[in-house]
């Protein structure tokens, strides 16, 4: 008997834990603006304070142990923010040596210490420009130093860290594998899209939803998505059986639709490749969009505003006036 109260104490109190930690868990949304990155309460769609930095915000990534996220700035910048202290504890500037480095493309590796980034360089030497090539690099998150690099074909415009083959694909005309488990960075593999004629904007990058990062694209005026496992490096084409014109996707938490967005969003099934539903963004024109984890709530960005949509119905729910134009959002649960 005892024994038995022994064990029905230990399953209340394991449960009573559980409840604790889920209670504590976060769920955020961060914006990134001009000069300061904005958070979003989920639970509550209400803005915490300002994490301020220098420049303006173009691309971020959290690292493994959701301890800080880094964020690039005016393309050379890149600040690591605390998530438990909200604010910026070390920034790097790629401009040094001579070179400015402008960064277009940063996927952190599972070490949490180095980074993957891809820039364009230039200087001047005696009066005359100097461009060096595109490169992709291995850099240290603390200094900036680079570790190794290499060489890429021109026109890449962001990165996607591939966790089990420990490889970075540079997504651009074409998306290039890169080998970085030996000690020399190369291409082993490219994706051929530019001689098929398929159309890509990977400015555009939301993260991945349940290991796989989407990315539209178009042949001719037929409209498709690009999916890439974040896993295991897999990628494969769905082609749509209705027009659209958007600048990104996300799939939703259960992976059964997409969403895209521009001047409009939309609803995609991915089972029958259909647009079911779509409805013009009331504040304008969109740049990023993102859902909240239990898939009810739809976020967009555009300029100044963002606007929280009901999945299920398409309707506006609450529309938050920033301060600050931003151009990228993105979800963790703390």
């Amino acid at each position: 008997m005892k024994n038995k109260m022994f064990i029905m104490l230990g399953i209340v109190a394991i449960s009573l834990l559980a409840g604790i930690v889920q209670s504590q868990a976060k769920e955020l949304i961060f914006n990134l603006g001009y000069g300061k990155v904005q958070v979003i309460d989920v639970a509550t769609d209400e803005l915490l304070p300002d994490i301020e930095i220098k420049g303006w915000g173009r691309e971020m990534d959290f690292s493994a142990d959701k301890k800080f996220l880094y964020v690039t700035a005016s393309r050379h910048m890149i600040h690591k923010i605390d998530l438990q202290q909200m604010k910026v504890v070390n920034t790097i500037d790629m401009h040094y040596g001579g070179w400015q480095r402008l960064v277009f493309g940063m996927a952190l590796a599972e070490d949490g210490k180095t980074a993957y980034i891809h820039f364009f360089s230039r200087k001047t030497d005696k009066g005359e420009a100097v461009v060096g090539p595109p490169t992709v690099a291995q850099i240290d998150l603390e200094s900036g130093k680079i570790l190794r690099s290499i060489e890429v074909p021109m026109g890449v415009a962001s990165l996607q860290y591939i966790k089990n083959t420990k490889s970075i694909y540079a997504v651009g005309l074409d998306i290039y594998k890169i080998d970085t488990a030996s000690q020399d960075m190369k291409i082993t593999d490219t994706y051929a899209m530019f001689d098929r004629k398929i159309n890509i904007l990977p400015l555009f990058t939301y993260g991945d939803t349940g290991g796989a990062t989407l990315l539209p694209f178009w042949i001719g005026e037929t409209a498709g998505l690009l999916s890439i496992n974040t896993n295991t490096g897999q990628i494969s084409e769905s082609m749509l059986k209705n027009p659209m014109m958007v600048y990104g996707a996300i799939y939703s938490p259960d992976m059964k639709k997409a969403y895209a967005n521009m001047d409009e969003l939309y609803v995609i099934d991915l089972a029958t490749k259909t647009i079911t539903n779509t409805i013009v963004v009331p504040s304008g024109t969109t740049f990023s969009i993102s859902t909240s984890a239990d898939g009810k709530k739809i976020y967009t960005q555009g300029g100044a505003t963002i606007s929280i949509f009901d999945a299920g119905t398409l309707k506006v729910v609450k529309e938050l006036k920033m301060s600050t134009d931003g151009m990228l959002l993105r979800r963790i649960t703390l």
